[in-house]
């Protein structure tokens, strides 16, 4: 059996790579200085405030020390006692958050309970509340679980293994494999920080995933190896501070996948290179030659005023029944995407097809000639165009289709499967659709027809 690793000739050309990497993603001590300079003050502004928290403490990549040069993006904890009842714990942290950003941006998010996002000195910041308790075993929320992630990973963590992170988050990030969110289905920073701290480093981590096998179950704890039965998830990866979570749930398995191609393009050619692999920028041009070579179908759907994980849910359910009726009715998806961009008002699914209209006929196949009653049935109770009639051992007819264009087939099914108002856009429709809004989906159209994956250009 095959097994992958990094040639020991180019084990110098990593260290390079690896060195060259850190200056570009690693904020200077400036940068730090600044952040915590900020992020205290709105811990001291928030230790004043009047209220029922206990305490507040900064979490994600800055309280872990695991951030990237470029992030913009704060959490802050707010802490209260767990005997403050739910409404007046949201009510709290809401009071809180809104306190916070006073004369500043804010805008009122959701997870598993409400909380406020905003802006200051162009840093995103989430004031978070969260119950201070003992245990994870008393969890009241999900996000309660969070300082316990902290507590564990700056205990266990050196600052060579936060550099690690660092590289593999900036890795997953090039890959498109970085985010547990519903539009990425990918890895979280705190899976980052877990598979670096099982795996010891940057480079062993890569040489381990490129040679996964699918299921792959993990646990840095021995007495959590027999929690791992408990799930069924392409990759398992057992939370330290809660045996019964699955810290890499959101991975689907084409993430997965992507990941350990990609750790394999990497250990092949460890170079800085590597990450600097773009497609060429997508021009009407090229839609042109495209829609020439292949049919391509694209569903408008309005979503305005929905929730961004609302959106995906509803985009990936009807996407996954329309795709598997088009099966149904003679069609072959050769490729889907769906696009979407927070906030916009209408969210995309992109096709191509092996053709925009079926066959005015089809034959249908009934029951074996044998099968009597079946038999009967089948004489019975078709009208087709012409049949029934006898091949092989089987009774077949032959029928003529109500639609043909595909445009008019999703229609119809859209009209009694969809729960999202939709479009349905084909030939020139797809040609004036590109030209009056090139600059806002002119991404979507490149990653669409990327003729391959992004790491192997």
């Amino acid at each position: 059996m095959s097994y992958v690793n990094i040639d020991k000739n180019k084990l110098e050309d990593y260290e390079k790579t690896r060195r060259f990497l850190l200056q570009e993603i690693k904020p200077t001590s400036k940068q730090l200085i600044q952040e915590r300079k900020l992020l205290d003050s709105i811990l001291k502004k928030i230790k004043k405030m009047p209220g029922k928290h206990i305490t507040a403490v900064v979490a994600g990549s800055f309280g872990k020390g695991t951030q990237l040069k470029d992030s913009k993006d704060f959490d802050i904890f707010v802490l209260y006692p767990p005997t403050l009842p739910r409404e007046e714990f949201v009510r709290e942290g809401l009071n809180v958050g809104q306190n916070v950003f006073k004369g500043y941006f804010w805008e009122k998010k959701y997870s598993e309970h409400p909380y406020i996002s905003g802006i200051i000195d162009g840093q995103r910041i989430e004031i978070v509340p969260a119950y201070k308790i003992e245990s994870t075993d008393n969890l009241l929320s999900s996000v309660d679980r969070t300082l316990f992630h902290l507590m564990f990973v700056n205990k266990n963590i050196s600052d060579k293994q936060r550099d690690d992170v660092r590289l593999l988050k900036y890795f997953m990030k090039y890959i498109g494999t970085y985010g547990a969110d519903s539009s990425t289905f990918g890895f979280s920073g705190y899976l980052c920080e877990l598979l670096v701290l099982y795996y010891k480093d940057f480079l062993n981590v890569l040489t381990n995933v490129a040679n996964w096998n699918i299921p792959v179950k993990l646990a840095l704890l021995q007495e959590q190896f027999p929690f791992l039965d408990k799930f069924n998830d392409p990759l398992v990866f057992i939370d330290p501070v809660d045996s019964n979570r699955n810290v890499a749930a959101a991975v689907n398995e084409k993430q997965l996948c992507v990941f350990i191609a990609a750790s394999r393009e990497f250990l092949y050619a460890p170079y800085s290179e590597f990450f600097k692999k773009q497609p060429k920028s997508f021009s009407y041009n090229q839609l042109l030659v495209h829609l020439s070579r292949l049919p391509m179908v694209i569903l408008k759907f309005n979503v305005k005023d929905m929730l961004k994980d609302i959106v995906w849910a509803k985009l990936r359910k009807n996407t996954n029944k329309l795709i598997k009726y088009l099966e149904s009715e003679g069609f072959k998806v050769l490729k889907f995407e769906n696009y979407y961009y927070d906030g916009e008002d209408n969210a995309f699914l992109f096709l191509l097809v092996d053709s925009l209209q079926l066959s005015k006929f089809t034959i249908g196949q009934g029951p074996l000639v044998t099968d009597i009653n079946a038999s009967e049935n089948f004489i019975r109770n078709t009208s087709p165009l012409y049949g029934p009639y006898i091949r092989d051992n089987k009774w077949y007819i032959i029928k003529q289709r109500d639609e043909v264009n595909i445009s008019d087939i999703i229609l119809d099914f859209a009209k009694t499967s969809f729960d999202l108002d939709v479009i349905v856009l084909v030939d020139d429709e797809i040609k004036s659709f590109y030209l009056e809004n090139t600059s806002k989906l002119n991404n979507f159209f490149s990653d669409f027809f990327l003729p391959k994956e992004k790491f192997l250009l």
